[in-house]
């Protein structure tokens, strides 16, 4: 077995079993031409642009939901037959520790790029008070790493968005100031960028239903 002092014993057996869960996985997609994925939704979500990713390559089927929760009822209740998450998304323990779920597979891809946006037009929220910000709770902390000079100290006041979409549209619709979001939703939504950062490449995680004793699931 492979220990943390053989490093080149340990980059094989890692080796191994990506190759073996990705092989053993491919092989079902290839057997059963349309598997559903589920994942998180609208469209244009960097969850969706992996989803659709996959399916391109592997003949699946996509079904996007409103939040991770209604992914995992989903997952849970057999209405997809395996749920794509990022890592970066803060309730992804929930998958990994629930008894009736296993995690088969994972890989690496680069989300869009993401930034602030606000809407055409309308000038940077003048004034010094508060700001109002649409954002997903996992992509809050890039507003304070790219925000401009001119809004840099002023009280943030946070919009809860459920998708990097959602918070494009809150935005659009006259719900907040601004929005953290990525370059679809800024596309789709007609808004314009005040500060951008690159994509961050992010792990990718598949999980599906526990098999019977005995069985595949």
């Amino acid at each position: 077995m492979a220990t943390t002092t053989d490093p080149g014993a340990l980059t094989g057996v890692l080796t191994e079993e990506y190759t073996a869960r990705w092989s053993e996985l491919t092989g079902r997609w290839a057997s059963r031409p349309g598997t559903t994925l589920g994942t998180l939704g609208p469209a244009g979500t960097s969850s969706d642009l992996a989803a659709r990713f996959l399916a391109a390559e592997h003949g699946l089927r996509v079904e996007l939901f409103a939040t991770f929760d209604d992914v995992l009822e989903q997952l849970l209740g057999g209405g997809v037959e395996l749920a794509l998450v990022p890592s970066a998304y803060g309730g992804l323990t929930g998958f990994h520790w629930h008894r009736d779920l296993r995690l088969r597979a994972f890989f690496p891809q680069a989300t869009p790029e993401y930034g602030i946006a606000a809407a055409p037009g309308v000038p940077l929220v003048p004034g010094e008070g508060p700001v109002s910000v649409a954002a997903m709770w996992e992509v809050r902390r890039i507003y304070a790493e790219v925000v401009p000079a001119s809004l840099r100290g002023r009280e943030v006041v946070w919009v809860e968005a459920s998708s990097t979409q959602h918070a494009a549209s809150i935005l659009a619709d006259g719900g907040a100031e601004l929005a953290v979001t990525n370059a679809p939703g800024v596309r789709a939504h007609g808004l314009r960028w005040v500060a951008t950062r690159p994509g961050a490449e992010i792990i990718w995680t598949l999980f599906g239903r526990a098999e019977p004793p005995g069985g595949r699931g």
